[in-house]
């Protein structure tokens, strides 16, 4: 028999009309959700693959993203059934296998019938009749007045224990009212800042009156502020070409920055006096991370791996506690009981919570087991202390969570509530002095690729939101990275024969490279358990690896000449240092570049006889002779990525975090430096792995720009 109507919970699911009651009440749900819901209650308890939803929900020849069509069908139908994918009742993910329906499922008409209670000899609307009565058994005469009491006795216990049932559902009512009341949520939001100045990875803090944060300034990392109410960004002075905000002071007079150039890492710390003020140095603090106790008292920050506090201006530094690899979001407890950082890994790229006391002693994660993935960050308590704010990334969408401080006998391990789920993603949660709005940084990342025609910078692609393009030797394909989304696809150059590589639920790729006789492609990607790695795919979809497994990283990996080995930046395996080092395709053995440490983003120039490659603070642009196994230096600029020119003549790159950004190129043969291009009124965006630039099958200028900036937002909300 194959019913047509099931039920489970509340809901009552008809396969026939396609339609989905809860207690009778019809509930809205569209055609793919209602699907997706179909074939899960046909086989619950059972693994349902993404591909067999695939099949079921789009035929072979529709052209659809189906992964992200999947997981909004699936988002959608989950919001029909009130269900949370990270505590489900009904529909289980499994990471990247499919869907299982967890919930029991019945069909109704089993149940409206108890053949039990025929054969028990009870009839609707009577008593049962007890067949182990003694007095019955024996043939004893019962008194009228003993029937009487009995039945009246059996009559009050009956009532007691419906009165109490109907108490304990009234208490437990009451209860469930008062957590959905008590329960955060977001009212509503507003846009505070426009323009296009937030920069995607911004700190932002605020003293009640107005927001400061990271803002961009043509192609450098500067401060801003804006009015809490709205209006427009200010650029604040500094003496520094690049900073990172850290904290504001409690009473709000200054503010704690770091300086730093190219991609290092930490930089000196300074105070920087607020409405305005020549910044002083916090005596010989460098730090990734830092901030001040909420009496103003102590700085706290964080150096690597190592915690410390030190007197308000940096003297008498003292060591909390070394939480490895590395620390970073100091934040201290509004009553100056705790400390929580986040801790990231950068083998695995998890950033997860941990929470000490003031004195540095007890460690210990603060959500074990919530996130089987973290990407847990930017970690602030409420005034009050009552919550506190940080944003998740899950299924690739960032999202504002807020985590109750106080416990109760009801819920004595308090849960994360989700405060915000799209449309946009929204990160970095800062609450407003009287805890009535959080600010919040909020956006959907969008790109277009721009082409140098010799006078301007022109829309390349037909306007496609893409980045990190890489063209066959040929210059009749094209790969690339989709954005948001970080799947690498495959292309004519007219952008027919279109073949997506990766699955985006999977893993995130990035900066792909043709092999030189265009049969495969190299990559990076990374996913929820892994930093970036290196890996190869057939351009037919197929082959999908991992380069060299086991490796702890492996990064921005190229090809030599002739195809037979890949050139790639990796870490020693259990350090944290980069060093160059080649792989031989057919031995599958890797060999270090001599003098190689501290280099990243290797390039193999066209003939085989070098190696260019950029220091690890992107301030040096180095080559390597492999004849006499010497490295120099080209250039000492803020350098982005290298191309090398199609003849080998030259080598090309942007300059990154600059007041004067610009396309550079210097000639091999003289060390010749010559400016080509400015970049000073272009958005760039700011991908995972910076601000992306190359070159096009003719040599031609190629970047990407960002057209759907972050801005900031002020969201209401019920605490």
């Amino acid at each position: 028999m194959n019913p047509t109507t099931l039920c489970f919970g509340l809901f009552e699911a008809d396969l026939q009309t396609r339609e989905l009651r809860k207690s009778g009440v019809k509930i809205k749900l569209n055609e793919q959700p209602f699907q997706v819901l179909a074939l899960l209650l046909e086989r619950p308890g059972e693994v349902v693959t993404r591909e067999e939803l695939q099949t079921r929900l789009w035929p072979a020849d529709t052209f659809v993203d189906f992964d992200v069509s999947l997981n909004g069908a699936v988002k959608k139908l989950r919001q029909a059934l009130g269900d949370e994918s990270d505590n489900p009742r009904f529909v289980e993910t499994l990471y990247r296998r499919g869907y299982r329906f967890i919930a029991p499922v019945s069909i109704p008409s089993l149940e409206r019938t108890s053949p039990n209670a025929r054969e028990n000899g009870a009839s609707v609307g009577s008593l049962p009749v007890s067949r182990g009565d003694s007095r019955a058994g024996n043939g004893a005469e019962s008194l009228p007045g003993d029937s009487v009491r009995e039945t009246a006795a059996r009559s009050w216990k009956r009532g007691a224990y419906i009165a109490g049932g109907c108490l304990a559902v009234l208490l437990a009512g009451l209860l469930f009212v008062r957590t959905l009341k008590s329960s955060p949520r977001i009212l509503g939001f507003t846009q505070i800042t426009s323009g296009g100045k937030v920069h995607q990875l911004a700190a932002m803090v605020t003293d009640g009156q107005r927001l400061y944060f990271q803002a961009v300034d043509r192609g450098r990392i500067a401060l801003a502020q804006v009015s809490v109410t709205g209006g427009d960004s200010a650029l604040m002075a500094t003496p520094f070409e690049n900073i990172f905000l850290g904290d504001i002071a409690p009473d709000g007079s200054s503010l704690l920055i770091c300086n730093f150039a190219g991609t290092a890492r930490d930089g000196p710390v300074w105070t920087l006096p607020l409405p305005a003020g020549a910044p002083r140095p916090l005596g010989a603090v460098a730090a990734y991370s830092a901030a001040w106790s909420p009496d103003g008292r102590r700085l706290l920050f964080a150096d690597g791996a190592d915690l410390y506090e030190a007197k308000p201006d940096g003297s008498d530094a003292r060591k909390l506690a070394t939480l490895n690899p590395r620390i970073g979001g100091v934040r201290v407890s509004p009553d100056g009981g705790k400390i929580r950082v986040t801790v990231d890994d950068l083998k695995t790229g998890f950033s997860e919570f941990w929470e000490l006391n003031r004195d540095g002693s007890q460690p210990h994660r603060l959500l074990p087991n919530w996130n089987d993935s973290p990407h847990e960050c930017c970690g602030q308590w409420t005034p009050d202390g009552r919550y506190f704010l940080f944003s998740s990334l899950r299924e690739g969408r960032n999202s504002i969570w807020a985590l109750p401080e106080r416990r109760s006998w009801i819920q004595p391990r308090a849960k994360p509530v989700q405060l915000t789920n799209g449309p946009l993603d929204f990160w970095m949660p800062v609450p407003s002095k009287d805890g009535k709005r959080i600010f919040a940084m909020g956006g959907q990342p969008r790109s277009e690729v721009l082409r140098y025609d010799g006078r301007s910078f022109v829309p390349y692609l037909d306007g496609a939101s893409v980045t990190e393009l890489a063209f066959s030797a040929d210059g009749q394909h094209v790969a690339y990275i989709s954005v948001p989304e970080g799947a690498l696809w495959t292309s004519k150059i007219d952008g027919s024969n279109r073949i997506r590589l990766t699955d985006p639920s999977v893993m995130e790729a990035a900066l792909p490279r043709w092999s030189p006789d265009g049969s495969q492609i190299a990559f990076m990607a990374r996913t929820q358990n892994t930093d970036w790695r290196a890996h190869l795919a057939g351009v037919n979809g197929h082959g999908l690896r991992e380069l060299i497994p086991g490796a702890t990283a492996g990064f921005d990996p190229g090809w030599s000449p002739d195809g037979k080995s890949i050139v790639l930046a990796m870490n020693d395996l259990g350090g944290t240092s980069s060093r160059i080092s080649i792989l031989d395709l057919q031995t599958a053995k890797v060999v270090a570049v001599p003098g190689g440490e501290e280099l990243f983003s290797p390039r193999w120039s066209p003939d085989g006889r070098y190696i260019a490659a950029i220091a690890t603070d992107s301030q040096t642009l180095m080559l390597f002779d492999r004849t006499n196994q010497q490295w120099t230096v080209l250039a000492r600029i803020g350098i982005g990525f290298p191309s090398w020119s199609h003849d080998g003549q030259y080598l090309y790159f942007d300059s990154i975090l600059t007041e004067d950004p610009a396309f550079f190129r210097v000639r091999i043969s003289d060390r010749q430096l010559e400016r080509l291009a400015s970049l000073k009124d272009i958005h760039r965006l700011w991908g995972p792995n910076g601000e992306w630039s190359g070159l096009g099958p003719d040599d031609s200028l190629l970047v990407s720009r960002d057209i759907g900036s972050p801005e900031i937002y002020a969201l209401d909300w019920q605490p």
